[in-house]
């Protein structure tokens, strides 16, 4: 045992020699095991130091299990917190210990020679101050660190998921020219590789008649182009189905160039049906071999669901009848966005020899009739919607659909 003085966090005096603790007036007495342990973890303070190192040096020589030096651990560490200081020695599982306060060797106690020419020796000279603390992957690992970095973790996650939910967010680009809107979904413009501004150039050619405000909108399989003229009240709305392997470009020209024609096959007045009335066509020019879709439905309000039930029915250029749907569903509100979630599509006719030859009539079954299909329609200016049906079409409600019928059932 030497006999250094330790300074201890600036307030507690370690007397190795004498076994003695200091804090002002109070002293508190150590057994010889406590200070010889103490002054190993001083000499060795911010250094974790072996268990089976201070074993040796406290029982030398002997066999020795960890309980003895667990005793002694535990009555210095609440000796040391008597005097107020807490957490001084550090348990490192399954290595060893570490003391953590701030020590400064004081220099050691000798006699003192009174002569007034004595040459200070390095060893009666004060020791340099020598401030410990935790050693640096303790330092790293500390509470306050481990706070601080979950912090910044929770910050970069909730970024990273902000920019990845913005990048992917399915939202309508616009093009609005003084007669014609022109739109289309950010998810089409990267499934058809095509940017809806390089459209511009093409949308200023459509023709412009007065009074009259056009709305085109180009989905994943189809563009639908919708014109209305309240002055003279007239009204159409036609969706032309893409063609496999022919580029968009060339397929809008090929709208514009139908839309010019004003025929019979393009313009027909829906203005005042009472029902919704589509025309689908799969050519240029929209020849006579189109389909035309009326859509009848009612929306029926209970105490607490609101259900529409639409009647779909398919027609050719000669009036014949190609399929005839009934279905039912649920509808949710979201302001002025619509979802109706189907429930049940009962098939009531279709005309087989149609399905097998017409594509268009297939493909407008295969949309109609995928079981518990839930669509989406978006109010856009000027009244009409934007659908999720066939990856977007244009849909304008008719009178017949704003009706609403009441029932209260109990």
């Amino acid at each position: 045992m030497s006999n250094k003085n330790y300074k201890i966090a600036e307030d507690i005096i370690f007397s190795a020699a004498i076994f003695k603790l200091s804090k002002g007036e109070r002293d508190i007495k150590l057994s010889n095991k406590e200070a010889e342990l103490l002054e190993m973890l001083c000499d060795e303070a911010g250094s974790v130091i072996a268990r089976g190192k201070l074993q040796e040096t406290l029982w030398p020589n002997q066999d020795n299990t960890d309980t003895n030096l667990n005793r002694q651990i535990l009555s210095l560490r609440r000796k040391l917190e008597s005097i107020g200081l807490l957490d001084a020695i550090d348990t490192i599982p399954r290595v060893g210990y570490i003391f953590c306060a701030p020590v400064e060797i004081s220099g050691e106690e000798e006699e003192t020679v009174a002569t007034d020419n004595i040459v200070p020796t390095p060893a009666s000279m004060p020791q340099p101050r020598r401030q410990y603390s935790r050693r640096r992957y303790d330092r790293y690992f500390s509470p306050k660190r481990i706070m601080l970095f979950a912090l910044i973790m929770v910050s970069i996650t909730s970024l990273v998921i902000f920019i990845y939910h913005y990048a992917n967010t399915n939202t309508l680009r616009t093009i609005n020219l003084s007669h014609v809107s022109l739109y289309m979904t950010s998810e089409t413009e990267h499934a058809l590789k095509l940017n809806i501004a390089t459209l511009t150039p093409l949308a200023q050619r459509i023709p412009h008649y007065e009074d009259e405000h056009v709305s085109i909108l180009i989905g994943k399989e189809a563009i639908s182009y919708f014109s209305i003229d309240n002055k003279n009240k007239l009204l159409s709305e036609n969706i032309f189905l893409l063609r496999a392997g022919h580029p968009v470009m060339e397929e809008l020209q090929c709208v514009v160039a139908t839309m010019a024609l004003q025929g019979e096959n393009v313009s027909h007045n829906y203005y005042n049906n009472p029902h919704t009335v589509v025309r689908y066509h799969s050519s240029c020019l929209a020849p006579e071999n189109w389909v035309e879709i009326t859509r009848k439905s009612k929306m029926i309000v209970t105490m607490n669901r609101e259900i529409v039930v639409a009647t779909v029915i398919a027609t050719d250029h000669k009036g014949q009848t190609l399929f005839n749907l009934d279905s039912v569903g649920d509808v949710e509100r979201d302001d002025d966005d619509i979802a109706v979630e189907i429930k049940n599509t009962i098939v009531n006719f279709i005309d087989q020899k149609a399905l097998i030859n017409n594509s268009m009539v297939a493909t407008l079954v295969a949309a109609l009739t995928p079981p518990k299909q839930k669509a989406l329609f978006i109010q856009l200016p000027g009244g009409i919607y934007l659908s999720s049906y066939m990856g977007g079409v244009l849909s304008w409600p008719s009178r017949e659909n704003l009706k609403v019928i009441q029932r209260n059932d109990p």
